[in-house]
């Protein structure tokens, strides 16, 4: 790193250590993590919140307990950025009114502490990309989502790392490193709202906003045994989020929400629904929370596709196994299970990348100029400097260095306005042809992959690239879908290896990097309809409602 880069991250380890010397202070027991603390530590996110609400926990405590635990966190996985220095003053704020004062419409998040990815705008803090041309950037105003969540009573309070330019299933960079797995810290926590993920995991919060545009939130929840909704993305907000791929059509980025368990996750996601959304942004169509639609009142008896693997890339026996579990509860449970096919995964996928190096790789080369660029992203920079006419020529080349997989789909087929407006025609073909599937088997759900396996180690991330579309279809698609812990890799499982079917060199890696497995969470993604996000709440529920699953 630069001098300057040196200077920014000690003084950003300057702050975080004075902010430790403060809670140290003001606990008055010499300690970090004082008896009280621990006691709201222990406390699950509902009863948190219920506590905050009927005011016998101050929001100051329940701040300095997760300020002092995050603290803890980033020691251990390197998942903060940077802590939010008002969160305090605003929690005080919150303290002085009773949460009784005021309507529960209003603030339905009253004093509930939210933990922040890097991209997500917070008045006064940079959003990095992990870049170091982006720091000392401080952004002049809060997202539209960060002043939905205040307005609601949450604390924002802390920032965490992603991967370079958030375009990775990894999490690391040059300026602020790798964030690991709290599970095993030999292992990614995935990526692209990896910070975040990893954060929650390990207990430093309870409630986090990420953004994902090709599994960025699903994947690292499923690696760290948490909870990721991803919303339809012209349901929420994307105002003041930083995105690098800014301007990219085709596929859809969206803001969501990551918890500790799922029943934060749907109050969340009910209180940002509820409230009022246009306000802040009038392009977001008003689409409030549907109680019906939720509660099931209409619908008691869910119908439900499954897939278990795809056409492209074999699931590894937990990811199968946690499939089929999930399958048996729902239908003891009484619900309809129905398999489903998706329509030509390979033209979904080949649709995916056409549209991510669309612009051949300008916007990263852009934002790279000057930088070091992060070992996770080498096969992203090799596609994007790929010209469209150049495509074929490469593909043996490619084929020899990663396997006929990454040779099949690299780089676009886009050159021109007129390329593009072709591809975009024959993307809601696509879609349409998903959507007459689905509703010709009638579903209410689907149950499917997020990722073909467990978290993976972080060298392993730039060649892992294309297994992400088991999360990437349903971007493409702009369709919802929240990812959600079920069990753990067992032995069993890993015995079960030898089966594993290797036609690829990535499925050689998969195969390798699931050695020592043992233990690490697996999950699963439920999807739904555009804008039926209240179903999936209401699935979820349903499903971990039943699960053994603690982390």
């Amino acid at each position: 790193p630069s001098m300057k880069d040196k200077v920014h991250t000690d003084n950003v380890g300057l702050a975080m250590d004075a902010l430790e010397a403060e809670l140290i202070t003001s606990g008055g027991a010499e300690v970090l993590i004082t008896d009280a603390r621990k006691a709201v530590l222990k406390l699950s996110a509902s009863e948190v919140l219920q506590e905050l609400r009927d005011g016998s926990l101050s929001a100051v405590l329940v701040l300095q307990s997760y300020q002092a635990r995050a603290i803890e966190e980033a020691k251990r996985t390197n998942c903060v950025t940077e802590f939010i220095p008002d969160a305090k003053k605003w929690a005080e704020s919150l303290d002085a009114v009773k949460f009784g004062q005021m309507s529960d419409v209003q603030l339905p998040l009253h004093g509930f502490p939210v933990s922040i990815k890097d991209n997500i705008s917070v008045e006064g803090l940079d959003c990095t990309l992990g870049l170091k041309k982006r720091t000392n950037m401080p952004a002049e105003q809060d997202a539209v989502i960060v002043k939905v969540f205040k307005k609601l009573g949450a604390i924002p309070f802390v920032k965490t790392n992603v991967p370079q330019l958030c375009l990775s299933i990894g999490c690391s960079n040059p300026l602020w490193g790798e964030t690991v797995n709290p599970h095993d810290l030999s292992r990614t926590s995935g990526g692209s709202s990896g910070g975040e993920c990893a954060l929650i995991a390990g207990g430093g919060s309870l409630l986090g906003i990420g953004t994902d545009i090709g599994g960025s939130i699903r994947i690292p929840a499923m690696f760290c045994g948490v909870v990721g909704m991803k919303p339809t993305a012209r349901r929420i907000s994307n105002k003041g989020v930083v995105h690098s791929l800014a301007g990219a059509v085709g596929i859809f980025s969206s803001v969501g929400i990551i918890g500790r368990d799922s029943s934060i996750v749907v109050e969340a996601t009910k209180a940002m629904l509820s409230g009022d959304l246009c306000q802040f942004d009038s392009e977001v169509p008003p689409v409030p929370w549907r109680e019906a639609y939720f509660t099931g009142q209409d619908k008691k008896v869910l119908r439900i596709g499954w897939y278990d693997e795809d056409s492209v890339n074999p699931t590894t026996p937990g990811v199968k196994r946690a499939i089929h579990e999930t399958i048996a509860s729902l239908k003891r449970q009484g619900h309809e299970l129905v398999p489903f096919t998706p329509p030509d995964v390979s033209e979904g996928m080949k649709f995916f990348m056409d549209f991510v190096f669309a612009d051949q790789g300008n916007s990263a080369h852009a934002l790279w100029k000057g930088e070091t660029i992060d070992p996770s992203l080498q096969l992203y920079k090799q596609f994007s400097q790929i010209p469209a006419n150049c495509v074929a020529l490469a593909k043996p080349l490619l084929k020899r260095q990663y396997g006929e997989l990454s040779a099949e789909y690299c780089g676009t087929n886009i050159s021109s306005a007129f390329d593009m407006w072709k591809r975009l025609v024959q993307r809601a073909g696509y879609v349409e042809k998903f959507t007459r599937s689905w509703k010709k088997e009638e579903l209410d759900v689907l149950l499917c992959p997020c990722f073909p396996m467990p978290a993976h180690k972080e060298e392993s991330t730039a060649n892992l690239m294309l297994a992400s579309f088991y999360s990437g279809l349903y971007n493409l698609l702009d369709f919802p879908a929240v990812s959600f812990p079920v069990t753990r890799e067992t032995e069993a499982d890993q015995s079960n290896l030898k089966d594993y079917v290797v036609t690829d060199q990535m499925h050689e890696l998969i195969k390798t990097d699931m050695k020592g497995a043992t233990g690490l969470p697996l999950g699963l993604q439920a999807v739904a309809l555009p804008y039926c996000e209240e179903v999936l709440c209401r699935i979820l529920l349903e499903i971990t409602r039943n699960s053994t699953f603690k982390l």
